[in-house]
């Protein structure tokens, strides 16, 4: 196959997005760790790309869709240890789905006020109820969320069903939330250090297991440190599901650069691709599901592409 790698696409990305790929990475131990004060904003960018493509008859049905978030974050309070209470904030979303034969894509933006009908109308509809909701999230210098305080209002509304498009839990909000930033090891790091980290998502056919392996990439000459991680995924069945799914192939690839002379992700960009075959009464589904996160800092007073007209 022509092309790319997705890991130098990813790292292409990155340079186009901050110019500061072009130096070495130096050989040095360190600490790394998220710094936070009190009265602290931040501003992020980002963008979550979903293709899904799938084969039916011998007939390839390819959907995409693109959310484009606007996220703050402000530092309500920090601890003698340094872990910080974040008020975490979703400023504005904006989305876009393609479908097969139509030409023109639906699109929503969370500013514009309106309701959309139909699954992507669920789904942006859903999505619209955590715009200007403020989530309190703590959180420690290595990343790690310690506690996650969301407004009773918006419990009550994701508790009646799947609601807020899967997002049943404070847990799965906060994902949402963090996508694009890493948890840190209690230990110095000096450049191929590695270390893992395991997740699990509870899904309605059956439970979903990621390892993330990070890698210490070392730190540029600019004085970014870059952590390179690679993500395998399986898939455990729910016994007497309706359907199964059988997971053939299922990775990714990612790049964090973090800034240790302020504390914080300056910029992320991450691609995972799961090959399944879908079985149900007889019938069987080949489908490739492909998600590519990319996460940006903005800096004080940069206007988003969302906010650009």
């Amino acid at each position: 196959m022509h092309g790319l790698h997705p890991r130098t696409g990813l790292l292409l990305g990155l340079m186009t997005l901050t110019t500061l790929f072009s130096a070495q990475l130096a050989d040095a131990q360190v600490q790394l760790q998220y710094r936070f004060a009190e009265g602290q904003s931040r501003r992020y960018e980002l963008k979550q790309t979903l293709t899904t493509s799938a084969d039916v008859s011998g007939q390839v049905m390819t959907n995409r869709i693109t959310q484009n978030l606007l996220l703050g974050a402000k530092v309500q309070k920090v601890q003698p240890d340094g872990t910080a209470v974040l008020a975490k904030t979703i400023e504005r979303i904006q989305m876009e789905a393609t479908q097969p034969g139509v030409e023109e894509p639906l699109r929503y933006d969370s500013n514009s006020g309106q309701e959309l009908a139909g699954p992507f109308g669920v789904i942006a509809n859903s999505l619209a109820a955590l715009v200007q909701q403020e989530i309190l999230v703590t959180m420690s210098p290595r990343g790690e969320v310690q506690d996650v305080d969301i407004p009773q209002a918006l419990l009550e509304q994701f508790s009646g069903g799947p609601g807020l498009a899967g997002m049943n839990s404070p847990e799965a909000i906060e994902r949402m939330l963090s996508q694009g930033s890493v948890v840190f090891p209690d230990r110095p790091l000096q450049r191929n250090d590695t270390w893992t980290r395991e997740l699990s998502t509870e899904l309605p056919f059956g439970r979903m297991n990621s390892q993330i392996e990070f890698t210490y990439a070392g730190r540029t000459k600019e004085g970014f440190d870059r952590i390179d991680a690679v993500t395998r995924i399986s898939l455990e069945p729910k016994p007497n599901s309706p359907f199964q799914i059988e997971m053939k192939t299922a990775d990714g690839e990612g790049v964090y650069l973090f800034d240790p002379r302020h504390g914080c992700i300056l910029a992320s960009g991450l691609k995972q691709t799961m090959d399944m075959e879908l079985s149900a009464i007889g019938q069987s589904l080949k489908q490739s599901v492909t998600t590519e996160i990319s996460m940006r800092l903005l800096n004080p007073g940069q206007t988003s592409s969302l906010e650009k007209p």
